[in-house]
């Protein structure tokens, strides 16, 4: 299984992201987690990927 940092802190994330309640999965091409619906339903860049503590910051 891949290995996904916060872009926040750099914390390894250890839980993939859900969207419709299902994991999101990885898009190589595009380097971003997509929705298993499609990538009109719901897709986050890696780059955009933060950790549930870096979330509660922003808030």
């Amino acid at each position: 299984m891949e290995t996904y940092r916060s872009s926040g802190c750099g914390k390894i994330m250890e839980t993939i992201p859900q969207c419709c309640s299902q994991d999101m999965v990885f898009n190589e091409e595009k380097n971003q987690l997509e929705c298993y619906m499609g990538k009109n339903c719901g897709y986050l860049s890696l780059a955009e990927l933060k950790c549930d503590e870096c979330c509660k910051k922003l808030n």
